[in-house]
């Protein structure tokens, strides 16, 4: 058997392992299409590799299919892979209209980026006020029995 030494060695097992195995093709029905908060979830777990293969193409499809269907924390997320290009082509003008279609709908986590990205002082302290009072209706989400709501 060969002994691989030195730089050179190293360098050929490096390229044979990148030429290996294929990569495995997204899957084509990666989330249910028809519900939004279900499709954030599928996402999520796409993105983060929960239970199943990271795989950032698959997150892309599930949180647009979520965002289209007006989940703002869908919206935020798919901004910031589309700004990156994770999953995706990079698009900043995209980026910027997903996190700006989350700000509309009070994403605390939107507002905010949008506040930190305002060169207007007025603005951006209006727009950190509406993040705070988003935050305060999310709280109160988790802490007000629904039927007290």
């Amino acid at each position: 058997m060969m002994a691989w030494r030195g730089r050179a060695g190293f360098a050929l097992l490096l390229a044979g392992l990148a030429v290996g195995a294929p990569a495995a093709a997204a899957p084509e029905r990666p989330c249910a299409q028809d519900d939004g908060p279900a499709a954030l979830r599928a996402g999520l777990a796409w993105r983060n590799g929960d239970g199943r293969p990271r795989d950032a193409a698959a997150a892309v499809v599930c949180l647009e299919s979520a965002a289209r269907q007006q989940v703002p924390q869908a919206m935020f997320i798919l901004s910031h892979m589309v700004a990156e290009g994770e999953g995706t082509a990079r698009d900043p003008a995209a980026a910027r209209r997903w996190l700006a279609q989350a700000a509309e709908l009070d994403h605390p986590e939107a507002l905010q980026e949008q506040a930190m990205a305002e060169t207007d002082p007025r603005r951006a302290a209006e727009l950190l006020r509406e993040a705070a009072h988003a935050l305060q209706h999310r709280g109160n989400e988790y802490l007000i029995p629904a039927e007290d709501r």
